[in-house]
């Protein structure tokens, strides 16, 4: 095995120092053996990365589609665009609710609104599934630059309307929907929380997974966040001041229409913080201590706690971003059983007889 100062200077992504004592033992050795060694993708083109996407995969990345008790479904937007919903039911001799219909849980993937799709949380949503013997949905909503910001909020909203209307036609329970995300897809949920509330479509809960919910797109340095740990974590490890840098660029409004047509949404759309969060539904959060967004995200929770809503915030110690993906990390290993019990908690007890 390379040491960390071989890694330096040999890996094309290794730590940076300033993190060494700060991070999980079992965190720095998964990093070092499975994304030391890859491209630091902000530094490619959004064109290369869009042509070879398989080849800048995160080892996680998994693609079930093939798989058994997996299915894809079509979807329209209310503009019409139809997109993908991959859908992981259970196995009905195992669920607690048998043949169904069953709850279910609509997953926002992360990316920051540029990259993703359905196979980065496919392990995430496969897991989920097996434990609570629920259907779980994971939604393949447009991405930018070739979209613009907001386009995939919308679909999001899209498919938790068709569920609570349609959810028959999937043998779902159409009311026993929670929604989750990742990252961007936290931003999504935290969007979808306030647009579900005012469209009276009823959700259980909302999982928010380390959130971006606050619009980033006009800071110019780290300082120019409200936020400590933007400063704190600007050169951690996965996210940091140059990725998210990379991501502006490519979901920013383009030109002076669809800034407009940007300014014109629902600040929920913009920043999720500084939406109106009375009468929101249950929500757990969770934040890395080691990531920029971390601060935000517990704000945000803390704002619904003042306001009524039933929140719980766990902030989970000494690691980065995205390490709910790394499933062999012991911190990955609970932020699972936590939202597994969260989701448990909430589920309609009701199974088909």
């Amino acid at each position: 095995m390379c040491s960390q100062n071989d890694l330096e200077g040999q890996a094309p992504n290794p730590l940076n120092p300033e993190f060494f004592d700060l991070l999980d033992q079992d965190f720095i050795d998964y990093y070092n053996k499975h994304l030391a060694w890859m491209p630091k993708t902000h530094l490619l083109s959004i064109e290369e990365m869009r042509k070879n996407g398989h080849k800048y995969a995160s080892p996680w990345c998994r693609d079930f589609s093939n798989e058994e008790f997996v299915k894809d479904i079509k979807l329209a937007a209310d503009d019409g665009y139809l997109f993908t919903a991959r859908c992981y039911y259970p196995d009905d001799k195992k669920s607690t609710f048998g043949i169904g219909p069953y709850p279910v849980y609509i997953n926002f993937h992360g990316g920051g609104w540029t990259f993703g799709g359905l196979t980065g949380d496919a392990e995430i949503c496969m897991a989920i599934r097996d434990r609570l013997g629920i259907l779980v949905m994971d939604i393949d909503y447009r991405l930018s630059p070739e979209n613009a910001f907001g386009t995939g909020a919308d679909d999001a909203l899209a498919a938790v309307k068709w569920v609570h209307q349609n959810g028959s036609e999937i043998n779902a329970q159409g009311d026993c929907i929670s929604i989750g995300g990742i990252s961007a897809g936290g931003h999504i949920c935290a969007t979808i929380q306030q647009l579900a509330r005012d469209a009276d479509l009823p959700l259980r809960l909302a999982i928010l997974s380390v959130p971006a919910v606050i619009y980033e797109g006009d800071f110019r340095k780290p300082s120019d966040a409200p936020f400590e740990s933007w400063v704190e974590n600007q050169n951690a490890p996965c996210l940091n001041w140059e990725r998210s840098k990379f991501f502006q660029q490519h979901y920013n409004p383009k030109n002076s229409a669809e800034r407009a047509e940007f300014d014109s949404r629902p600040i929920c759309y913009k920043s999720p913080l500084y939406g109106e969060l009375r009468g929101l539904c249950d929500t757990f959060i969770c934040t890395a201590e080691r990531d920029p967004l971390r601060d935000e995200g517990e704000l945000y929770g803390l704002k619904l706690a003042q306001l009524g809503v039933r929140v719980s915030i766990r902030r989970y110690t000494n690691v980065p971003h995205p390490f709910m993906h790394m499933a062999p990390i012991k911190k990955a290993q609970m932020y699972l059983e936590d939202i597994c019990s969260e989701l448990g908690r909430v589920i309609s007890p009701r199974a088909a007889s």
